[in-house]
């Protein structure tokens, strides 16, 4: 079994980079879908220095201590196989990363290679910052990544760096069987139906019908959104008005999923808000869920800090249709800087080649606990030895979509989240309620991209 990383990845993207105009840059803050740590943020630290007589080629990265392993077995090996090259290596707190990538991309001594949240690729590219893909690893880009992980890297059809990780929060969920059998339920749901049933089957309440145990999960912040929108594809639609910049949730798919989800609360009272505070899946981890839609980002954290709970890690029931499709953010990967010297940039993508290799990837994915970006590792039989119950992430990584250009990730998803809490509060019905998050997020859009 290969050392697990003890950290929850649900605090460890605190922030995001965006971009104004005139090329200034502007702190956004949001939690991200596949973030955090639960031990304090790492300080910063160097790995390497520049060396005399060698090409050096600074790199920056997130700081914590999985990534830092992985990144340094990426440079222990690289350097071996390139003697010539040093690479001189940084990392950094995440809030302190994101302010230095702002800081040196406006001043002009940003490092010449980063590693870079998926989300943020986007907005930097499309002020001229990075360095587009060479033509010849560029060359079928698209068979080698898979689309979610790949998606917020190509901009005007060029791409501006490679992706090590996909970001999934979706198609699966945490089981508790025991709870599950207690309640009568013999076998996982295979049906939306049968999960709504399973969910009602095994939610229990105090005398004042506050849930003591919820049936299935879902009400955090990122997974009502990620829900949302995969319950939309799922029936063959798109949230995406036809302009291809803003969003549409007037569609009949759009208003048939958003009731549904919020019939979850309202109708069938499987899981709400207002009963319990706290991260969900430590909830779950502590025997008070049946079910809970999580990343397997928290699969090490239920076993280490868990070690009495036996659960599973499976997959959940399309909401329609016959596959899991859904919606995802790229995650982490590496981008060059534009104005670096050419033999530098040329050194760089060389790296970046090499740490995308599939033995090396694998030892990354491994090491920070991630789901691979490149469909070469696609239910990889190291990996799944190594852990096992990422079998299920594996069996709907192939129906993944990159989510989209939602230019404020922090504002979008909490627009969405804020919208269906009133509604499930009674503060409003379900058309105003999506009617007003549809709008919303229009407004935050021409804000950013201008209308």
């Amino acid at each position: 079994m290969h050392p697990r990383t003890g950290i929850a990845r649900r605090n460890l993207l605190k922030g995001a980079a965006a971009l104004t105009t005139g090329i200034a840059l502007q702190r956004q803050h949001w939690t991200n879908a596949q973030d955090a740590a639960a031990t304090p943020d790492p300080e910063e630290g160097n790995f390497s220095n520049p060396v005399e007589g060698k090409l050096n080629i600074s790199w920056w990265s997130y700081g914590g201590g999985p990534w830092v392993a992985a990144n340094i077995t990426m440079i222990e090996r690289f350097q071996a196989a390139n003697p010539d090259i040093n690479i001189v290596y940084q990392y950094f707190p995440y809030d302190v990363l994101i302010s230095k990538l702002q800081a040196g991309y406006n001043s002009g001594t940003v490092a010449d290679m980063q590693q870079m949240f998926g989300t943020w690729v986007t907005d930097y590219a499309g002020f001229g910052l990075l360095d587009p893909v060479p033509a010849t690893l560029a060359e079928g880009y698209t068979d080698r990544f898979y689309e979610a992980a790949a998606g917020a890297y190509g901009l005007n059809g060029q791409y501006f760096g490679m992706p090590k990780e996909n970001n999934l929060e979706n198609g699966c969920m945490l089981v508790n069987p025991a709870i599950l059998e207690e309640a009568g339920v013999t076998d996982l749901p295979a049906t939306w139906q049968e999960l709504v049933d399973a969910a009602v089957a095994t939610t229990t309440y105090d005398d004042q019908g506050r849930i003591t145990r919820a049936g299935f999960q879902f009400t955090d912040n990122d997974s009502i959104t990620f829900l949302f929108l995969a319950m939309i594809l799922q029936q063959g639609a798109t949230y995406w008005a036809d302009d291809g910049i803003h969003v549409n949730f007037q569609t009949d798919a759009a208003k048939k999923a958003w009731q549904d989800e919020i019939d979850l609360v309202t109708k069938y009272h499987v899981e709400d808000e207002t009963s319990y505070t706290g991260d969900r899946y430590l909830w779950f981890f502590q025997g008070n869920a049946a079910m809970s839609m999580r990343g397997p980002w928290v699969i090490p954290v239920g076993e280490e800090e868990f070690p009495g709970l036996v659960f599973d890690y499976v997959n959940m029931p399309p909401y329609a249709g016959t596959e899991n499709t859904y919606a995802a953010e790229s995650g982490w990967g590496e981008v060059v800087n534009v104005n670096a010297a050419p033999e530098v940039k040329e050194a760089a993508w060389k790296f970046i080649e090499f740490m995308i290799q599939p033995d090396n990837a694998r030892e990354w994915n491994l090491t920070t606990y991630t789901l691979p970006a490149l469909k070469a590792l696609e239910n990889d039989p190291a990996m799944l030895e190594a852990a096992p119950l990422l079998q299920a992430a594996f069996d709907v990584l192939p129906y993944g979509r990159w989510v989209g250009p939602v230019h404020n990730r922090d504002r979008f998803w909490t627009t969405i989240h804020d919208s269906f809490t009133a509604v499930c509060l009674g503060q409003m019905d379900a058309p105003t309620g999506l009617t007003q998050a549809e709008q919303q997020i229009n407004l935050m859009i021409d804000e950013m991209a201008g209308p």
